[in-house]
């Protein structure tokens, strides 16, 4: 019985670290801009307070938040979403940059 179970803790912890070798990578975009991440369809936005946000629409079971990184050094992030039942899921950060929004990333689990 104990060789069965940790044969079973081998399998699942190969299979999680499989999971996150096989995730997409993620680069920074444009607010403004478009890009992919596995089955989701992302748009990176900011608003006229400069708060970043990505707004992703698909079906993907994946755990997900905007990662904001400012014009003068800092990072922020919105909400965790995750798209597993499909549709239009939204991350928008409470950045507020002094100056503006440099670039926003996918930050996935």
């Amino acid at each position: 019985m104990g060789l069965t179970a940790r044969r079973l803790t081998g399998v699942g912890t190969a299979l999680a670290v499989a999971m996150v070798l096989l995730a997409p990578s993620a680069s920074a975009v444009k607010p403004g801009e478009r890009f992919r991440y596995g089955d989701l369809d992302c748009l990176a936005t900011a608003d006229a307070a400069w708060n970043g946000a990505l707004s992703c629409t698909g079906t993907m079971n994946v755990t997900w938040r905007a990662k904001v990184k400012c014009y003068l050094g800092f990072t922020y992030y919105g909400p965790w979403q995750n798209n597993a039942t499909g549709g239009t899921k939204e991350s928008k950060s409470d950045s507020k940059c002094a100056v503006y929004v440099d670039d926003i990333i996918i930050d996935a689990i």
